[in-house]
């Protein structure tokens, strides 16, 4: 702490918690991706994780995904249309309003998500047993829920 109350920056090789979750997270996201390459999805990339988190099987327009994602429109069209083009997502009219279009999951984009679920299952294991490891108890997810959800 600064004398005038102000926190200081981190000493030389430590880390605010907001980069330690973010590292976090992106570890965790390379080792899906990686592993979801090796199952022969070799052109997912770490940022169509936007994309498919926010897919449900109702569908969900360009700007729903973009808002649940918290990134512009523009840039969800753009991950969306390389998905499209690579046979993950399709576009459909939407029944309730005819200049609108819903994407949904392709068999294709089905098949990587059953991919994806078993491995995240599998990494979110791993991260809660080094967490355990470290002393870390509890529920984490349903704890982390229960802040992000204001409580």
């Amino acid at each position: 702490m600064a004398p005038d109350g102000t926190r200081t920056p981190p000493a030389e090789g430590e880390h605010t918690l907001v980069t330690l979750f973010l590292t976090a997270a992106q570890e965790m996201i390379e080792e899906l991706v990686d592993a979801i390459a090796a199952e022969g999805y070799d052109d997912i990339r770490a940022a169509h994780s936007r994309v498919f988190e926010n897919l449900r099987p109702e569908g969900r327009t360009l700007a729903q995904l973009a808002e649940r994602a918290t990134i512009t429109h523009q840039s969800m069209s753009e991950l969306v249309a390389g998905l499209e083009a690579d046979g993950y997502v399709e576009r459909r009219p939407d029944p309730s309003d005819r200049r609108a279009k819903l994407i949904f999951l392709t068999p294709r984009g089905k098949a990587v998500m059953r991919v994806a679920m078993r491995e995240i299952e599998r990494i979110e294991t791993k991260w809660l047993d080094r967490l355990e490891k470290e002393g870390v108890r509890g529920d984490l997810r349903a704890s982390l829920e229960h802040v992000l959800r204001g409580g």
